[in-house]
């Protein structure tokens, strides 16, 4: 139920920075008559891609994907053998 809620987040994230900037850029070449759409379209793609960075780097608690030293983390965790029994120590 998480991964479809962030893959709807991620979606409607993506397509409302592209239509937020498309309009923009449309009102911006209507009103000086310029060719700004594309820019404007492009602004958006990558405010886009940037918004669903974000969504993931929280949905995984991380401040960046590359941050070294949690993969570090979890790479240690991983390799980490699993202890299946309790141990019950008495002080």
């Amino acid at each position: 139920m998480k991964m479809l809620a962030l893959v709807s987040q991620l979606a409607i994230s993506m397509l409302t920075a592209i239509f937020i900037c498309g309009v923009i850029g449309y009102y911006v070449d209507y009103l000086f008559g310029t060719n700004l759409f594309i820019f404007f379209l492009i602004l958006g793609v990558l405010g886009g891609y940037k918004t669903c960075y974000n969504v993931i780097c929280k949905f995984l608690g991380r401040k960046s994907l590359f941050d070294r030293e949690k993969k570090r983390e979890d790479w240690a965790n991983a390799a980490a053998p699993k202890s299946t029994h309790k141990s019950n120590k008495s002080n």
